[in-house]
């Protein structure tokens, strides 16, 4: 405004009032075309702000999004890899537990073996002891015999033990008084077959 009054006073005593009022027009023309352009640069200025604020927006969104598939991808990862190393130590104990198991096949079979020889050996000694037993009653039904038969031949069993070592002479009677009670007893079976006795 200053300028203008001073252009104006100016004019009125120097230049041509025309020539004022041309130059006044036109730097009113100006000032528009001024104010004009600087709401045209005002107004393009804020939808630049306006679109780069939603660029902004739009970028964080992806960018926040990306942070979350790359926390989700992350946390599978990390879940896949403590399943992997519970996988490699199950293998780990699946491998060790099958070692055990082969193992104790092996002690088992090698303890079937050792039972069964045992068993064979139990039995052969049952055999044995069963073969002994009857031996032995078969012994001890001839000693009772011969021992009865002595008795009734009136020999002492004490005595002929302790004539036992005296010499060829004590066996020789008592090799006798035997075949005596031997000769006895088959007479009194040939005696029992003719009475119509069975043995």
């Amino acid at each position: 405004m200053i300028l203008s009054e001073t252009m104006a006073a100016f004019a009125s005593t120097v230049i041509d009032p025309e020539c004022i009022q041309l130059v006044t027009s036109e730097y009113s023309k100006l000032q528009g075309a001024i104010d004009d352009l600087g709401s045209a640069i005002g107004g393009t200025l804020g939808r630049q702000k306006e679109d780069l604020q939603r660029t902004n927006k739009t970028e964080m969104r992806k960018v926040q999004v990306e942070i979350e598939n790359l926390s989700k991808d992350k946390t599978r990862l990390e879940e896949s890899i403590a399943t992997n190393e519970r996988a490699c130590q199950l293998e780990t104990e699946r491998d060790w537990y099958r070692k055990e198991a082969l193992h104790l096949d092996e002690v088992l079979e090698q303890t079937r073996v050792k039972q069964k020889d045992l068993m064979d050996r139990l039995d052969e000694s049952e055999q044995d002891r069963e073969w002994m037993k009857g031996q032995l009653e078969k012994l001890t039904t001839q000693n009772w015999a011969l021992a009865k038969k002595l008795k009734e031949l009136g020999v002492d069993m004490s005595s002929l033990c302790e004539e036992d070592g005296s010499g060829e002479d004590s066996d020789e009677q008592a090799s006798g008084k035997v075949g005596e009670a031997e000769d006895k007893d088959e007479q009194d079976k040939e005696t029992n077959n003719e009475d119509g006795h069975p043995e």
